[in-house]
């Protein structure tokens, strides 16, 4: 990898940890002044919806980022990114339809935005292994 990727590269982590240490902060941040004051209910909404505005910024880094890269890489995480969101939303939809038969315990959709991102990652991983042993 030349040196110019490999600033970029870090430039692109070091500015996604920035966005992802963002979204920790408002995301505490909001949930310590919702347990210490008595809020209406749409300053409530507000609050809870705040942690929302860097995975907003999160999300624009990351495509300005995927546009950067070669036409590879680029196929590589879009079929990686297919991947995630059809087994994220299979499951979630296979848990739907059994919580309708059947007692199941709740699960909060938060947990799919980071399911989908460990599910990109493993399918991306497989992906770059397989074409590797191709070469």
């Amino acid at each position: 990898m030349s040196s110019e990727l490999e600033r970029k590269e870090k430039k692109f982590l070091v500015k996604f940890m920035i966005h992802v240490a963002m979204f920790l902060a408002v995301l505490g941040l909001s949930v310590v002044m919702n347990e210490t004051n008595d809020l209406s209910i749409i300053s409530t909404g507000f609050l809870a919806m705040s942690p929302v505005v860097p995975i907003i910024f999160l999300l624009r880094l990351v495509i300005g980022h995927y546009r950067s890269l070669d036409e590879y890489i680029q196929s590589v995480m879009g079929e990686s990114l297919l991947w995630a969101v059809g087994v994220v939303g299979c499951a979630a939809m296979s848990y739907g339809l059994l919580a309708e038969m059947v007692e199941v315990p709740s699960f909060s959709p938060a947990f799919m935005l980071p399911a989908i991102a460990v599910i990109f990652g493993i399918a991306q991983s497989i992906q770059l292994k397989g074409d590797g042993h191709e070469e």
